[in-house]
């Protein structure tokens, strides 16, 4: 499997100027193959990835300035144009919004990089290419895989300066033999409630910091055009938001992590998120990023062995999880009080336990609640994660759990 190690990159002012030149230079390069497409169409002829490349060593011929940057790394813009337009015409045979290729400004380039790692070196920690002045240090605070195969590598410009991403090739774990399982079922007001009765609550990073984004957004409306001090409440107004999507990132890694240390089956939605996306909880779904943290568990459990399997979310919090008769219910009612079997406990707790049914554990395989003692300490402990409580099962205490749109 293919995995992406980012760090941080340590350049010095002219190795930050040098990188400056070569983003702005393939963003031109990028423009100017779309315009080449863009015009031969309008005359009836079709240009190809590999008729674009062919251009290219002959402009790399005839031009110094072009043979002074990695054939590698302008090859991986062209294919990064290709890419586009396979993907608007995949959309066009759907039916989707198609959306054509656009010309890029300044704004809206802020990456490059090597499709294949040739052309360029990595040796103590320190790259060197063709177009960069000496060695460019990477601050590698974590180790690459042993024996890793890098595959391609790509620089990003982001509010903190510049980064580099090596997409690596790892092997595969085997499956872990265990049978501790799981089912999650994710919300807004608590973004995940476990089977056993175990809740990973909402950060809200946006939700948190929706003052502060408010403040600067009125802030830079305020400043001129073209002026150097909205240029600065750009980038304070980006900074802000690059904050906020950090927040958010290092909880969707915490949590995903957390799950895939402690069991050994994890069962999860298939979710809906487009319909979802379409709906009065837009925001809010689109803060918690369920969709994300569910890639996020996919890649993690297959790199460590786990199962993941997702299943129809239907009605999954109105089925009664100890008779399983459906008992209807609206959204703003948060327990399940079945009227035939008696049960009455947290309506996602309900749902994360007919997640766990619908996913067809096997038998030996069973519902541990609290456990997850394994090399790390308990799934509730402090170093694993803080925020982790459990739900009660009280019925003259209810729970405010999460807002689902089922």
């Amino acid at each position: 499997m293919i995995l992406t190690y980012s760090y941080r990159l340590l350049p010095s002012k002219r190795q930050h100027r040098a990188l400056e030149t070569l983003l702005e230079a393939q963003r031109q390069l990028y423009n100017a193959a779309l315009e080449e497409r863009l015009g031969a169409y309008r005359h009836g002829v079709i240009r190809t990835y590999f008729d674009q490349t062919k251009a290219l060593t002959e402009w790399r011929r005839e031009d110094k300035d072009a043979s002074a940057i990695p054939a590698n790394l302008q090859r991986a813009t062209l294919k990064r144009l290709d890419e586009a337009y396979n993907g608007f015409f995949c959309r066009l045979r759907q039916g989707k919004r198609a959306g054509l290729p656009r010309f890029r400004g300044k704004g809206w380039w802020k990456s490059f990089g090597f499709r294949r790692f040739s052309g360029i070196v990595l040796t103590d920690a320190r790259l060197t290419f063709k177009g960069m002045p000496g060695t460019l240090r990477v601050h590698f605070h974590r180790p690459l895989p042993n024996q890793a195969q890098i595959r391609s590598c790509t620089f990003c410009r982001d509010t903190k300066g510049w980064k580099v991403g090596f997409a690596v090739e790892v092997e595969k774990a085997d499956p872990r033999a265990g049978i501790r399982s799981i089912g999650v079922d994710v919300g807004i007001t608590n973004f995940a409630t476990l089977s056993n009765g175990l809740i990973i609550p909402s950060i809200k990073a946006a939700r948190r910091a929706e003052r502060r984004l408010r403040i600067a957004q009125r802030s830079l409306s305020r400043k001129q055009r073209g002026s150097n001090n909205r240029r600065k409440s750009q980038l304070e107004f980006s900074r802000r938001h690059a904050a906020v999507a950090r927040r958010r990132l290092n909880h969707l890694h915490t949590s995903s992590a957390l799950l895939v240390r402690n069991y050994d089956l994890i069962a999860v939605e298939r979710l809906n998120l487009s319909g979802l996306l379409r709906g009065r909880l837009a925001r809010d779904v689109h803060d918690a990023s369920w969709g994300r943290f569910i890639s996020f568990l996919r890649y993690k459990a297959e790199k460590a062995g786990v199962s993941l399997i997702e299943v129809n979310a239907k009605n999954s919090s109105q089925d009664c999880s100890g008779c399983g008769i459906r008992v209807p219910k609206d959204l703003g009612e948060r327990r399940h009080d079945c009227p035939h079997c008696g049960i009455s406990i947290d309506r996602d707790l309900n749902a994360a336990i007919n997640v766990l049914a619908r996913a067809g554990v096997r038998p030996g395989l069973r519902n541990v609640a609290g456990c997850g003692m394994r090399a790390g300490g308990n799934l509730g402990s402090p170093m694993n994660c803080e925020p982790i409580h459990r739900a009660s099962r009280d019925t003259t205490h209810p729970v405010e759990a999460s807002d689902q749109s089922r």
